[in-house]
């Protein structure tokens, strides 16, 4: 079973300044962040991603650009959702663009114009070419992959990026380390009974302070968040285990079962029974 990251450190794991992913019912992601720009591709079934306080949604052959160190979740509708995630390096953004911090995108159904649509459907292709490519990559992979990367890339700075008129400041870069405290050290202690005072102390805080300071970053209280993360590993191990449910959740920190299956059932829009057998009847798993 693989581990969740929270925070994904994308640059160091790019030989070639992009990577690609296949992703499924089984790759919902709670809160997160990175420091690649990233697309999501929906191929079939639908998505619901969360960033900045709206939740998109995403239907086949419709894709959202998520600029980097932006905080999102990511949840794939159950049963035959499957798409593609596509993480582009700051690093490789830089070689063509130095000032890409400069530089912010939003790009999705939501915030097309008449002036913008015929640009979205080119990348439409764009993405639909790269794709085939990653199912069936022939012999010069990388070259053909690399230039359709690099048509994505001018298109989105050409027709969905804007200005800023300063780079993340010192406060900003501040709260996104704070963060990634703050989500290690509940992936590192999820399992156990996780108190606000502690996790606060871990960041020297005040409680309050602590407890004002996560809803606004990430729009939910600290509560809610790790009982995200425990929800989301009992999620894996129902679809790869067939262990008793209330094992798995002991296991796991959660032990309020009325808060679990409400919880369960809001997020992922089933009961754990009907997960598991949504997860046998998966082509793509």
């Amino acid at each position: 079973m693989t581990e969740n990251i929270t925070y994904e450190n994308v640059d160091m794991l790019l030989d070639t300044g992009f990577n690609i992913t296949f992703i499924t019912m089984e790759h919902n992601s709670p809160l997160h962040w990175h420091q690649a720009l990233e697309i999501l591709y929906i191929l079939n079934g639908s998505a619901s991603i969360t960033m900045d306080g709206n939740t998109y949604h995403l239907k086949p052959l419709e894709f959202l650009v998520i600029d980097a160190s932006k905080i999102h979740d990511a949840i794939y509708d159950k049963n035959h959702t499957m798409g593609v995630c596509i993480h582009i390096s700051k690093n490789f953004m830089r070689k063509f663009i130095p000032d890409i911090e400069l530089l912010h995108f939003n790009c999705s159904m939501q915030v097309l114009t008449a002036d913008t649509m015929d640009a979205y459907m080119h990348l439409c292709e764009f993405l639909k070419d790269l794709t085939i490519l990653y199912m069936k990559p022939p012999k010069t992979y990388q070259l053909q992959s690399q230039a359709l990367v690099l048509q994505i890339l001018s298109t989105l700075i050409e027709d969905f990026s804007t200005p800023m008129t300063e780079t993340l400041s010192v406060t900003d870069l501040k709260n996104l380390e704070r963060m990634d405290q703050i989500t290690s050290y509940v992936e590192a202690h999820y399992k156990e009974p996780v108190s606000l005072q502690a996790a606060a102390d871990e960041l020297m805080l005040s409680k309050e302070y602590f407890c004002r300071f996560f809803k606004k970053n990430t729009g939910i209280s600290f509560v809610t968040y790790v009982n995200q993360i425990r929800i989301h590993h009992i999620y894996q191990e129902l679809i790869h285990t067939e262990d008793p449910t209330m094992e798995i959740m002991d296991r796991n920190g959660f032990y309020n079962q009325k808060i679990f299956y409400r919880m369960f059932k809001e997020i992922y829009d089933c009961t754990p029974r009907e997960l598991r057998a949504l997860a046998v009847d998966n082509p793509y798993m």
